[in-house]
């Protein structure tokens, strides 16, 4: 067990879409910075997490990703922190680049 990140995780991959599913325990946070006291919670810390998934999958994938928070302990009370990760993140587009292909 990792003591670091203490808790389950699941995984689960449908298309290009992974569901992860961290239960730290009944209404606890998992966040180090947070269970650790070093800081109270709050819900930026949970970009962080977002953050920090982004960053362990890209490693593996060697590619961009995007991962979206469902729900968190402390953004909505949910009992664990489910996140999607887009293996093939959505293409951004801007009204500048819009425009450009109508003119």
């Amino acid at each position: 067990m990792n003591t670091r990140f203490p808790g389950a995780r699941s995984f689960e991959r449908k298309g290009d879409v992974v569901h992860v599913d961290f239960f730290a325990g009944q209404g606890s946070c998992g966040c180090p910075m947070i269970r650790d006291g070093h800081h109270p919670p709050a819900p930026e810390w949970c970009a962080c997490g977002n953050y920090w998934y982004k960053t362990m999958i890209e490693a593996v994938v060697k590619h961009p990703v995007q991962v979206d928070l469902l729900d968190s302990c402390i953004r909505t009370g949910s009992s664990s922190c489910k996140r999607l990760v887009y293996l093939k993140p959505p293409t951004i587009s801007t009204a500048a680049e819009e425009n450009r292909g109508t003119g």
